[in-house]
């Protein structure tokens, strides 16, 4: 099993141990959260009724990004 990250997945990640949820791709349009990703990983395209909620969405994307490079198991 090859649990290497893309490039833009470690991407992902470096940015996010560097700068924590200041980083996170969470913005609001008109009434509603999205999650934008970065280079192309994370992205969710869906809305979120609440900034809670897109940013526990992401936060689960960098956790299996963190369980992939440890070699765990999803």
């Amino acid at each position: 099993m090859n649990n290497a990250l893309s490039e833009n997945e470690q991407f992902c990640l470096d940015h996010w141990s560097m700068w924590g949820s200041d980083g996170y791709p969470v913005v609001k349009r008109l009434r509603n959260w999205f999650v934008d990703g970065m280079r192309g990983c994370g992205r969710f395209p869906c809305a979120f009724k609440t900034k809670k909620e897109a940013v526990e969405m992401w936060e689960r994307y960098i956790s299996t990004l963190i369980n992939r490079k440890a070699g765990r198991r999803i």
